[in-house]
């Protein structure tokens, strides 16, 4: 496997902006999005008519364009992006001590790809990307703990993607590869150490080399399995952390997509924002160590 992937690549509509944040969001935030979905399509609010001496009809309200969120609702908060069939397909995954996190599986095969969000973000930064994967594997994706529609918890996100390595292995899958952007790419990083030969692979996308008390410089000296890093040059400060994490890898086969730009973690995948090489070599990557 050749160890530099190919420079600026096409891509699409211009850049929308880039997907960073660094601040946890908190569970206020979370309750916050899932009201703000559950009064989608609500009638507007208009001012008390005039009196009028002839009887008035009660006025019908229009039904909600979305389902309404209710705190029975599993990943209410991440609907905004999703079909309706995957607004059903939604589950409570099991994580590390008492989590129970917001995750959803789309496609099928024996392969499986993990997806591992970016901070202050949820699943749905993976959409429409995650789609385009499920043509050809299983995906899985979920909300870290305290962040989408996912409960707050003890903020183990390594473990939380174990967790969802092994629920896939549970429903079928025979190889896992694991892929994350930002935070997720640390989290990703440091749960490769602790799986060894149970992943096939890991894919690191703009990782910053310690985040939230994973130490994704430290873990990579014990990631054997095969590695992906992808970042973007201009990507202030991350860049340097990817080029340094990659270059303590213990991995032998440890390619590397860079591109001239600053977009950051999921952008460099995103349909219509990403670029194209960066969409080829996770997809060459994914096949390669899975020889699917």
């Amino acid at each position: 496997m050749p160890e530099q992937y190919g420079g600026a690549g096409a891509r699409g509509a211009p850049r929308r902006g880039r997907v960073r944040g660094w601040l946890r969001s908190s569970a206020w935030l979370s309750l916050a999005v899932a009201a703000a979905v559950a009064g989608c399509g609500a009638p507007a609010h208009h001012p008390a008519a005039t009196k009028s001496p002839a009887p008035v009809a009660a006025a019908t309200t229009t039904p909600p364009t979305v389902p309404t969120a209710t705190r029975a609702s599993v990943g209410a908060a991440d609907w905004y992006c999703l079909s309706a069939p995957e607004r059903r397909a939604l589950f409570l995954l099991r994580g590390p001590g008492r989590d129970h996190l917001a995750a959803l599986s789309i496609g099928t095969g024996r392969v499986a790809v993990i997806l591992a969000h970016q901070s202050s973000g949820s699943l749905c930064q993976w959409w429409p990307y995650a789609r385009s994967l499920a043509v050809r594997f299983r995906v899985v994706a979920f909300d870290f703990d305290g962040l989408g529609a996912s409960l707050p918890g003890d903020g183990n996100y390594p473990g939380e993607v174990a967790a969802a390595a092994q629920w896939a292995r549970d429903h079928g899958a025979r190889q896992v590869v694991l892929m994350g952007a930002s935070m997720g790419g640390s989290a990703v990083m440091v749960a490769a150490a602790r799986l060894g030969g149970a992943v096939a692979g890991v894919i690191d996308l703009s990782g910053p080399a310690d985040f939230a008390g994973m130490n994704a410089l430290g873990a990579a000296r014990r990631v054997h399995v095969p590695a992906l890093f992808g970042y973007g040059t201009l990507d202030l400060g991350f860049a340097s952390d990817v080029r340094h994490v990659r270059a303590a890898t213990a991995a032998r086969v440890k390619p590397v997509v860079a591109v001239r730009s600053e977009d950051h973690g999921v952008d460099l995948v995103s349909p219509g924002i990403g670029y194209a090489a960066v969409r080829a070599a996770v997809l060459r990557f994914i096949r390669a160590v899975t020889g699917s």
